[in-house]
């Protein structure tokens, strides 16, 4: 297994084209993948780089950053790839993710047979990688057709929701130079070598446990906490002012936990009916948790650990890391810290700034995800 990684700044589209493929020796990857700020015609831009790796399944996700041995950056592109032999990879491209996926049922199933992916067979050997629109609230529909079509609870699945610069108004996802704008992209990979699929969020439990108790699944918003309007005691629990929430959720977001694993679901904003937009689905009547931040550069350390203890060698290694992350990582040098831990630990560094992150059968905020693979 190898990879190859490639980042432009350049101003035009071609122009990023062409130096992306200066950094790139490989003409018939299996697979291409490349992120995008949304100041580039992302249609225009997939058309390109499809037409540079006509042979090779090639996915595009617009981002809210880009992550490279740079650093964290913005309004450019990254491109990586993956070389190898001893695996296979087959993408399938679902629009209207939140109204009708189950109508591309069958290209979904057909992705999955490309590769050797068997619904209900043994997939320890597979797994899948999602690109899903942001804004259209479509991660948890999409992620739980994917489950019951591969009819394998265990079936890993990591991705990461698409950005636009946090503009909030439209994000873009590709397979093969074909966009769309409310779906999503699964790539669906089954292997002959050792992968590991980690999670990774900054937080830990602060025993102030709550009540979700009104909310609109499908809307994403939080009416009450505890029986009482969500923003009132919110701030109440935190001991702050209401005006203090927005600077507050950063460091505090609301988690739900279960034994060892902490789900993030973050705060997007708050209503002037003192509700709140969260950025994943919430669900009525369960308990949660509002964190406290840990000490993030030893949990970062401790994550790279792990996968060093699955992977001897990692010879392709790709993460996503929420936007929300990346701003609070302005405000410390945290980020360059994440950036260069797997430079100094792997050689290279792919990775995006998402608006979500998938993990298994779950879409969550405030974390990270990172897939490595034996070399």
């Amino acid at each position: 297994m190898r990879q190859e990684i490639a980042w432009s700044n350049a101003r035009t589209e071609n122009d990023a084209v062409n130096e992306l493929m200066r950094g790139v020796k490989e003409q018939k990857p299996l697979l291409v993948m490349f992120f995008a700020s949304v100041q580039y015609d992302f249609k225009l831009l997939s058309k390109l780089i499809k037409e540079k790796f006509p042979n090779s399944e090639v996915v595009g996700v617009s981002t809210a950053g880009e992550i490279c041995d740079k650093g964290f950056m913005k309004n450019s592109i990254l491109l990586t790839t993956m070389i190898d032999d001893r695996t296979q990879v087959k993408g399938v491209l679902i629009p209207e993710g939140q109204r009708f996926p189950y109508i591309y049922k069958e290209n979904i199933l057909a992705a999955m047979r490309n590769c050797g992916i068997t619904p209900g067979g043994n997939h320890s050997d597979s797994f899948a990688i999602s690109f899903i629109n942001g804004l259209c609230n479509a991660e948890e529909c999409l992620l739980s057709l994917i489950h019951a079509l591969v009819n394998d609870d265990t079936f890993q699945v990591i991705g990461g929701t698409a950005g636009d610069d946090l503009k909030f108004k439209t994000t873009y996802v590709s397979l093969n130079g074909k966009v769309v704008t409310d779906g999503g992209v699964f790539i669906f990979v089954k292997t002959k070598r050792a992968f590991t699929i980690e999670k990774e969020n900054i937080f830990k439990p602060s025993g102030r446990t709550v009540k979700i108790t009104d909310v609109s699944t499908r809307k994403r918003i939080v009416r009450t906490i505890n029986g009482k309007a969500a923003a009132s005691e919110y701030a109440r629990v935190l001991n702050i002012s209401e005006s203090e929430i927005d600077n507050a959720s950063l460091m505090h977001p609301i988690g739900r936990i279960f034994g060892e694993n902490i789900f993030i679901s973050s705060i997007a904003s708050v209503n002037p009916d003192k509700t709140f937009n969260m950025y994943c689905r919430a669900i009525p009547n369960t308990k949660a948790d509002i964190l406290d931040k840990g000490d993030a550069k030893a949990i970062m350390t401790s994550t790279c650990d792990i996968i060093d203890s699955k992977i001897a060698k990692p010879g392709f290694v790709f993460f996503v890391n929420c936007i929300l992350r990346t701003l609070m990582f302005e405000k410390t040098d945290e980020g360059k810290f994440l950036a260069n831990l797997y430079r100094d630990r792997y050689g290279k560094v792919a990775g995006f700034s998402s608006y979500g992150e998938q993990i298994g059968r779950v879409n969550s905020n405030q974390t990270l995800v990172v897939l490595a693979m034996e070399e």
